[in-house]
């Protein structure tokens, strides 16, 4: 099958019966969310979404460590009441932190979404608030499993892509693979994006020369400056002792191996955090806010990493690990690929898909990215990636430390 064809396949059928919201966005997953807004609601909200998910329903749980405002943290939390993969949101709140329950509420109800809140400190503590979360979250479960669905094609489809546990694979393999899926998505219309402009260290010329534009163009050189700026103050740039032990000997190896995610793409914007891709193409995103540049992926690592990207829609992520890893993420699936075939026979129950076939000449790029083309319409059919099915869910918000004298209230 030739590249043409291969595009011409992807656009042809439907991929999926997908779940669809009154936004008019469709979902692959029909998730119930529960957020909470502070350390202190963490344990009730977390309580409520395992009382569910024993039952093997699909509740998930994620939310915010600090009681002081942050506005970053406060889009993503609207972000993901609104994902196309969530149906209905509970907010658990404490009753004296800066994010306020009822106003996440109001917004997720404002987009469609059947959306409750309520405070602790209001409805009698702890053992009242996951009696009442539980009850509120099973009524809104039953109206989600009979809610109505949608015929989805490859062009309505927004799919991120990032590396953790590089190794010497990760550029000639794994992320060589994504790149060509990348090139047939976009060409068939869909969207793609990754995040990680940390590690283009010494690739500025080159990411500029890839934007569609010359405003992008623009944007493009201004983010990549500011991260490494960044990179350059705090004194780090964002390279492993596991990395080395993988094959990887400089921070520009492995940076090169990291943008060929992008395959032959053209950027067509640079997108901040919890915004939504303008129309399809391929996007970069700049997680470093611009009034305060500390990434949440130097705090939170690859979870958040990957969190950034759904906060953005992504129906599912992409996820390269040469090395290997094990975790995943609430909200979107996380489908985990490695180059090492010794990595994948290491944790087959945890990585999802095997690119080694190309080190070995026994696949070509295009031909394996034809068979993650095959996986990932499998799962937007409901097949569970191995995180989902080993129940991994780490998801917590990290917070993004402001001067206290620019605190300012919530904006919603």
């Amino acid at each position: 099958m030739n590249c043409t064809e291969e595009e011409n396949a992807m656009e042809a059928k439907p991929i999926c019966q997908a779940w669809l919201r009154p936004d008019g966005g469709k979902g692959i997953r029909n998730k119930v969310l529960v957020l909470y807004t502070v350390e202190c609601s963490k344990h009730v909200a977390e309580s409520i979404a395992a009382h569910f998910q024993a039952q093997h329903r699909d509740v998930d749980v994620t939310g915010s460590l600090a009681c002081l405002d942050n506005q970053a943290v406060v889009q993503r939390m609207l972000a993901y009441c609104i994902h196309p993969n969530v149906g209905a949101v509970l907010i658990v709140g404490h009753g004296c932190e800066y994010i306020e329950p009822d106003r996440i509420r109001d917004f997720a109800r404002a987009h469609g979404r059947p959306a409750e809140a309520f405070y602790l400190q209001k409805v009698g503590g702890t053992e009242a608030g996951i009696a009442l979360g539980c009850r509120l979250v099973g009524e809104m479960l039953e109206k989600l499993e009979a809610g109505p669905r949608a015929p989805m094609y490859a062009h309505e489809l927004i799919i991120g892509a990032k590396c953790g546990g590089s190794d010497f694979t990760s550029g000639i393999a794994g992320n060589a693979v994504i790149g060509k899926f990348f090139e047939n998505l976009t060409a068939a219309g869909g969207t793609a994006m990754m995040e990680e402009i940390a590690e283009a260290v010494g690739l500025r010329d080159h990411l500029v020369s890839r934007a569609v534009n010359e405003d992008v163009a623009r944007d493009v050189g201004l983010t990549y400056d500011k991260t490494m700026e960044f990179c350059r103050r705090l004194g780090r740039y964002s390279i492993s002792p596991g990395n080395f032990v993988g094959g990887l000997t400089t921070i520009e190896e492995k940076s090169m191996g990291a943008v060929v995610k992008m395959g032959g793409c053209k950027i067509e914007g640079v997108l901040k955090i919890a915004q939504r891709p303008k129309h399809p193409g391929f996007w970069l995103l700049d997680v470093i806010p611009d009034d305060k540049p500390e990434p949440a992926f130097f705090f939170g690592g690859d979870a958040t990493g990957l969190l950034d990207q759904i906060a953005c829609g992504c129906h599912l992520v992409l996820f390269n690990t040469g090395r290997g890893h094990v975790g995943g993420t609430p909200v979107a699936p996380i489908l985990k690929l490695t180059g090492n075939q010794e990595t994948f026979d290491m944790l087959s129950h945890d990585i999802d898909f095997c690119a080694g076939s190309v080190l070995t000449g026994a696949e070509t790029k295009a031909e394996a990215a034809e068979r993650l083309w095959g996986l990932i319409r499998r799962i937007c059919n409901g097949e569970q990636v191995h995180a989902e099915r080993v129940g991994h869910r780490q998801g917590t918000l990290f917070f993004n430390y402001q001067d206290p004298r620019r605190v300012v209230p919530c904006r919603y």
